[in-house]
């Protein structure tokens, strides 16, 4: 059963990369690349529909009959390796050789005023609970693996399980001290941020008051 799971899970791959470098392809076009029936084919890309991974984009009209062709989802694309992490931190580095740390501090701050102008609208004229949940969602439309969730005594935790700039927050600290001062100046109160990923924890938990 685990190497039957795995074999279908390497065709599903091939059926991405596949769609992913031409665009869109009918299921006869798929079943002939990777020597696989168009029976078993056409099952896949059910499964991949179901998955929100490909869609029917279009019809071809060929001698005989129509053949529906397929294409990624969005979703899809996440399969794909980014190195978007990895140009931000180069793109850091070279602000860093050119005008020190003191430059960073200052595009990381312009960061943070952009951040707050455009958030700041969601959390107005709410109540606590609801600024902290809009808040979290912010966080998980910018890429967070985010969180909330309220204490015994009132509090509210703000935890966040991944880190979508961890190499740079490793590299400079300044990006975590900008992020507490976002939450504080979006709260309107003090935050206690006791663990960050960039110093070692699971997560960057924040503790903001009830």
């Amino acid at each position: 059963m685990k190497v039957e799971r795995k074999e279908q899970g390497a065709t599903r791959r091939s059926i991405l990369q596949l769609l992913r470098r031409h665009g869109q392809m009918s299921a006869i076009e798929l079943s002939e690349a990777l020597e696989i029936g168009a029976v078993g084919i056409r099952q896949h890309l059910t499964a991949l529909q179901q998955e929100g991974l490909v869609y029917i984009c279009g019809l071809r009209r060929n001698i005989g009959r129509p053949a529906h062709l397929y294409a990624l989802t969005e979703r899809a694309e996440s399969f794909f390796p980014k190195h978007y992490e990895r140009l931000v931190c180069e793109l850091i580095e070279s602000v860093a050789a050119v005008g020190g740390e003191a430059a960073v501090t200052e595009i990381l701050e312009q960061r943070r005023k952009t951040l707050f102008t455009r958030l700041a609208p969601q959390l107005a004229d709410k109540p606590r609970a609801a600024q902290i949940t809009a808040l979290t969602e912010a966080l998980v439309d910018q890429g967070y693996m985010c969180e909330c969730e309220q204490g015994e005594q009132g509090d509210w935790l703000l935890i966040q399980y991944n880190c979508p700039f961890d190499c740079v927050a490793r590299r400079y600290p300044q990006i975590c001290a900008q992020e507490l001062r976002l939450y504080e100046e979006l709260l309107a109160t003090t935050i206690e941020r006791d663990t960050t990923i960039a110093s070692g924890g699971h997560c960057c938990r924040y503790r903001i008051p009830g």
